[in-house]
């Protein structure tokens, strides 16, 4: 391959695994962009005081604050609404959710991770279910 553009091949493979990783990169950029505007068009962005005050019937508003807390880096530059998808509609990873949010939740509240309850199988992994399932697990350890 190297050879046909004149380079080592070292150089020649090292540039096409660049390029093709640069332009992967780019396309997850646009894409990331582009679900962000198709977000904005169908819902408002919350302030943080009303995005609280719309979890107020399903979570505490200390709850309600650290979600807005953990989710908002990833909405830039939208902000959480109760009713998203974090998968779909935030795009967020699920393994950021699975792995860490519910533990570092735990830690921040001094919550035992050995007595989690289950996650409800009829919920969508919305953020107004998250805030309710933290509920949940704040009121099964008292």
């Amino acid at each position: 391959m190297g050879e046909l553009i004149g380079l080592p091949e070292w150089l020649a493979v090292t540039l096409f695994v660049l390029v093709g990783l640069g332009g992967w990169l780019a396309l997850g950029f646009v894409l990331h962009r582009r679900g962000h505007r198709r977000l904005a068009a169908k819902r408002p962005s919350p302030t943080r005081e009303q995005f609280i005050a719309l979890l107020a019937n399903d979570a505490d508003a200390d709850i309600a604050a650290w979600l807005w807390d953990q989710a908002l880096p990833y909405y830039e530059p939208l902000t959480p609404h109760p009713d998203d998808h974090l998968l779909d509609d935030a795009m967020i990873d699920d393994d950021d959710i699975d792995l860490y949010w519910w533990r570092e939740f735990a830690e921040a509240m001094a919550l035992d991770e050995a007595s989690w309850p289950q996650w409800p199988n009829d919920w969508p992994l919305t953020v107004r279910n998250f805030a309710r399932w933290l509920q949940r697990a704040r009121q099964a350890q008292g």
